[in-house]
């Protein structure tokens, strides 16, 4: 498999969300590609992919091992005002969270554009304005404006969060995107499969 190809695996890949316990779509993606080119693949009971390649018995067996997840969040309460409360799943790096985009997955599978939000700047006193806000202080922001139209959207408490996903190429060799540390080894995977 080319570079190109890798490259365009992670593309998809980093397309996908797939936080942790909920990275089915991911799972499914590279079910498609290796049952695309005949390789026998079966998933376990914790949701692992294993595909088997054929080897030659005379030489040591060599695995090969990438994960599918990603970090992120889930519901932890939706406030009356339709704001969303969140929990970290995964070690998040509180600095960098406020007015990031986000998905929340809905429980009809589709996926609803969030933004994370804190106290506007002008509302903050002068000791607030530079630090870094605790994720518990922060807010999802869908533009519901009330609990009830959270729910009627299909969100719920435990439905996941995740960074909006993106791709991008910066310059001629480097990539930027979401879960890229995940997904590049289940590219190369796919690569030397």
């Amino acid at each position: 498999m080319s570079s190109n190809q890798i490259k365009s695996h992670l593309k998809e890949l980093c397309l996908i969300p797939g936080l942790s316990g909920y990275e089915d779509n991911v799972r499914k993606y590279l079910q498609h590609q290796l049952n695309s080119i005949n390789l026998k693949n079966t998933t376990d009971i914790l949701g692992n992919l294993i595909c088997t390649l054929p080897g030659n018995d005379n030489c040591p067996s060599v695995m090969l091992f990438a994960h599918m997840d990603q970090l992120g969040f889930i519901v932890k309460k939706i406030e009356e005002d339709g704001f969303i409360r969140v929990e970290r799943l995964g070690g998040i790096p509180e600095k960098a969270l406020a007015s990031q985009e986000v998905v929340i997955q809905t429980k009809k599978g589709n996926y609803i554009n969030a933004l994370i939000g804190n106290k506007s700047h002008h509302a903050t006193s002068v000791e607030e304005r530079y630090k870094v806000i605790s994720y518990k202080d922060l807010f999802v922001d869908a533009g519901f404006s009330n609990k009830e139209e959270v729910l009627d959207s299909g969100i719920n408490v435990g439905s996941p969060i995740t960074y909006s996903p993106y791709f991008k190429e910066l310059g001629s060799n480097c990539i930027a995107g979401t879960a890229v540390d995940d997904r590049a080894g289940c590219a190369v995977v796919l690569g030397v499969a």
